[in-house]
């Protein structure tokens, strides 16, 4: 778990166990929840092991719970931390503990997000790049230019296309040939059944034969997304990105970037997977593959 500094402005140490926990400076493992204020939760913990609560009119052994750093109400006025479980604080102080909850999950959320924004901001040049060399060296926009042709130019009829799309939608590559089953293939089967076959079921028997695969057949719906990242949508992520400063940004400004950012790597790693498919897809004897067998899409 992370330790948030005592004004929640920094992320310091991991502890690992109880222990560690026991032993830290201001730690105290037994405290009067009557003596003490909660000045905030400065940590999270799931521990493989029960340990107890600190509060001395609970200790209540559980696996999870919060270090919380707190002030006496009388005496010293130097701050003492102590553990308490999730349950047990709810219970003892209330909705003063719930709203510090709120307060944790915001401060670790705040620097998690400027975090992240910073890292992608200091990217930047490398995505800008990136971008381009997708676009140009590697072949997105003349994959892109392929398969739109491909279904603008009516390579396909139009009830063919419309196969050929719900194949895409589910990945489904194989062209299989089904006729009507052969005199020794009919035999087999009464064999296998102990009896003759009637006239309607020999009607019905069939076999198939996989006559081969379409390449990159997800290709011919998801070409779109090679415009709609590479043009489109993260050009105007960068520019938008480029002049941000994290530290002046307020906590719903945050979130939002955080969510824009979210994910960057996977939607450059999918266009990258989409290309791909696209050049597989327009290879000649692809194209011609598909064409011959289009009545059986």
């Amino acid at each position: 778990m992370d330790i948030l500094s005592d004004d929640g402005t920094q992320v310091g140490e991991r502890l690992k166990s109880w222990q560690e926990m026991y032993d830290r400076p201001r730690f105290e493992q037994e405290v009067n929840a009557e003596d003490v204020e909660i000045t905030r939760i400065i940590s999270n913990y799931d521990m493989g092991e029960k340990g107890r609560c600190g509060l001395s009119i609970c200790k209540t052994p559980h696996y999870k719970g919060y270090l919380v750093l707190c002030k006496r109400k009388q005496g010293s006025i130097l701050p003492i931390e102590t553990n308490i479980g999730h349950v047990c604080g709810k219970n003892i102080f209330g909705h003063s503990f719930e709203e510090h909850e709120k307060a944790y999950r915001r401060d670790i959320n705040t620097l998690r997000f400027r975090e992240l924004i910073t890292d992608h901001i200091c990217k930047l040049t490398e995505y800008e790049e990136k971008l381009q060399h997708l676009k140009k060296e590697y072949g997105g926009v003349t994959a892109y230019a392929f398969i739109r042709n491909f279904i603008e130019n009516y390579e396909l009829k139009a009830s063919e296309l419309t196969k050929l799309r719900r194949r895409a939608m589910t990945g489904q590559s194989e062209i299989v040939h089904v006729q009507k089953a052969s005199e020794a293939e009919i035999e087999m089967e009464e064999v296998r059944l102990g009896r003759e076959l009637d006239d309607k079921e020999r009607d019905r028997l069939t076999t198939s034969t996989t006559l081969g695969y379409i390449a990159g057949v997800k290709a011919v719906n998801d070409y779109t997304k090679i415009k709609s990242e590479l043009v489109d949508e993260l050009p105007v992520l960068f520019k938008d990105l480029e002049p941000v400063e994290p530290e002046l940004l307020t906590y719903p400004q945050l979130e939002v970037w955080s969510k824009r950012l979210n994910g960057l790597e996977a939607r450059f790693n999918d266009v990258v997977t989409i290309i791909d498919d696209c050049k597989r897809f327009s290879q000649p004897d692809n194209i011609d593959f598909i064409k011959k067998h289009s009545s059986l899409l």
